[in-house]
C-alpha cells in the first residue's frame, strides 16, 4: 500500500512515467488488484509500445480477470515479439499463451539470458566426487502446507537411504504444521535457507558436495534460478513446479 501511494505520487509529478505505471502494476499484482493492475500496464505500453514484459504482464492479468475480449490480439502479438527475440512476456504467463513447445523454448531462453545468465566463474567446475551414496538436493520455496509439499512427500520419504543421502533447502515460510514436520522427517538434512542469498546457497550446495540439485520451482512465484546460474552440483533438474522449459545450459 505504501508503494502504491508513492507510485501514484510519482505519477502526479510526472504523468508520462512509464517505469512508475509498471512498478505501481507490480504492486498492485501483488495486491490482486488484477483489473487495476492490467490498466496500469496498458498504460505503460501506450507510453513504451516494446516496454519490456509489460505487454505479457498485462495480458495474463486479463486472463486472472477472464477478459477474454482481446486475448487472440494479445497472444498474436506476444507470440510474434518471442519469435523476434524480445523481452515481452515471463515463461510462466506465455505457458497459458501458446502451446507451441518451440515458441516456449524460444520464451524461456530469451528470459534465462536476460535475468539468469550462466556465471562465467561456476562453483562447481568439473570436480569428480567418491561419495559412498549420492547426495541428492531439493531446493524449494514450497516445503510447507503448499500443493508440491503435498504431491512430493511420498517421494522423499521413499528414497533408499542405502544409496541417497537426501538434503531440503527450503527459502518458503517455516510454518508450524503436520506437512512441515512430515518434510522435516523425510530428509536426512533440512536447511532453513529463507535469510540466504542465492550465492550463499549455492556456496552451501557446493559446500555440502551435492551431486544432483533439484530445483523445485523454476519460473514461478519466489523461484530462485539463480542459485542454479552460478552452477552450484554436477547435475542440475527442473522438476515438478514448473512444467515447461527452463532453456538454461545449466539446467
Amino acid at each position: 500500500e505504501e508503494a502504491l501511494a508513492s507510485y501514484g505520487r510519482a505519477l502526479e509529478l510526472a504523468p508520462g512515467y512509464a517505469d512508475a505505471f509498471n512498478n505501481r502494476g507490480n504492486a498492485l499484482r501483488d495486491l490482486r488488484r488484477y483489473e487495476d493492475a492490467s490498466a496500469d500496464f496498458g498504460c505503460v505500453l501506450e507510453l513504451a509500445p516494446d516496454y519490456e514484459y509489460a505487454a505479457g504482464a498485462m495480458a495474463g492479468l486479463k486472463l486472472q480477470c477472464c477478459d477474454w475480449r482481446e486475448r487472440d490480439h494479445d497472444s498474436t502479438r506476444i507470440i510474434a515479439a518471442v519469435r523476434a527475440g524480445k523481452r515481452s512476456v515471463a515463461p510462466f504467463t506465455f505457458l497459458a499463451i501458446s502451446d507451441s513447445a518451440r515458441d516456449q523454448l524460444l520464451c524461456a531462453r530469451i528470459c534465462c539470458r536476460d535475468r539468469f545468465p550462466a556465471a562465467p566463474a561456476p562453483l562447481w567446475a568439473g570436480t569428480r566426487y567418491r561419495h559412498d551414496r549420492i547426495r541428492l538436493a531439493y531446493v524449494s520455496s514450497d516445503l510447507h502446507e503448499h500443493a508440491t509439499a503435498h504431491l512430493m512427500a511420498g517421494l522423499f520419504e521413499r528414497h533408499d537411504r542405502t544409496r541417497f543421502e537426501t538434503t531440503a533447502v527450503s527459502m518458503g515460510p517455516d510454518q508450524s504444521s503436520a506437512m512441515r514436520s512430515r518434510l522435516t522427517a523425510a530428509f536426512e538434512r533440512f536447511v532453513d535457507a529463507r535469510q540466504k542469498s542465492d550465492r550463499e546457497i549455492a556456496g552451501l550446495l557446493r559446500e555440502l558436495e551435492i551431486d544432483i540439485a533439484v530445483d523445485l520451482k523454476g519460473y514461478t512465484q519466489d523461484g530462485r534460478t539463480g542459485i542454479f546460474a552460478l552452477r552450484p552440483a554436477p547435475l542440475q533438474v527442473n522438476y515438478l513446479g514448473y512444467p515447461g522449459t527452463m532453456a538454461a545450459e545449466y539446467i
